[in-house]
């Protein structure tokens, strides 16, 4: 489906869908981002994991950290996002005591938690960041997070992002009817098609686009070739369906 971040996948079908209606849950983050500036990009998204079942706000404070989190919402393995979770104290090279807060602590489907530091990888290089996670990593507790992981820009896709963003906003406006009829089309499929003709069969236009999209996230449908969802992009059905 095009995710390029390394997570472990479940099986099974895992679909989300955001009612447009339902006022979003607060965010847990234990600090919030500071003001937007001219530098960054800073902001939420209202998305729901598996955990949550219900909306809720998650912070970030950059595009590369928003990047990150429509492709964790995305995952079908991830159960649940903490945005800015409690701080990891840990000590600097001098012997400092240092305190460093990740941008996001996952719970995966098999109970495994990562904590994920997000940074442009020439901002980490510049900073010696890969050194500073060591001692962070060294420091933090198995009861906090399993693994510590930094994700920079190397480690996903630029279509990944995109799709997952895309997929986010399709999920805003459930459209069970659409998913029904695609979801029965796809038993018919028995070589890969491109999401332009499974549209025009379904007669339902930009509803069965959207509802094509939630499939391939959900395990129904996948794509053949990685890159951006098009009505161009071939499908096939999901073996096991």
């Amino acid at each position: 489906m095009g995710e390029c971040l390394n997570l472990r996948h479940s099986s099974g079908q895992h679909s989300m869908n955001y009612p447009s209606y339902i006022r979003p849950l607060p965010s847990r983050a234990t600090r919030k981002p500071a003001a937007r500036s001219k530098a960054s990009s800073r902001g939420h998204i209202p998305g729901q994991t598996r955990q949550d079942g219900h909306l809720r706000l998650r912070y970030f404070e950059s595009k590369q950290e928003q990047n990150v989190l429509f492709q964790l919402l995305a995952h079908q393995d991830v159960m649940d996002i903490w945005d800015q979770p409690p701080p990891v104290h840990f000590r600097d090279a001098e012997g400092r005591r240092k305190t460093h807060t990740f941008d996001y602590l996952i719970t995966l489907t098999g109970g495994r938690r990562i904590a994920i530091a997000v940074k442009p990888a020439a901002v980490a290089e510049r900073q010696g960041f890969r050194e500073t996670l060591q001692r962070v990593r060294a420091a933090t507790p198995l009861r906090f997070a399993d693994e510590v992981v930094l994700i920079t820009e190397q480690n996903y896709c630029p279509s990944a992002a995109r799709n997952a963003q895309k997929l986010h906003d399709f999920r805003r406006t459930p459209d069970p009817e659409a998913d029904k009829i695609v979801t029965e089309l796809v038993h018919d499929m028995s070589s890969p098609t491109s999401i332009a003709e499974l549209v025009q069969r379904s007669g339902l236009g930009g509803r069965a686009f959207r509802a094509i999209f939630r499939a391939i996230f959900a395990g129904i449908l996948r794509t053949v070739d990685s890159g951006d969802i098009l009505p161009s992009t071939l499908i096939m059905q999901e073996i096991g369906q």
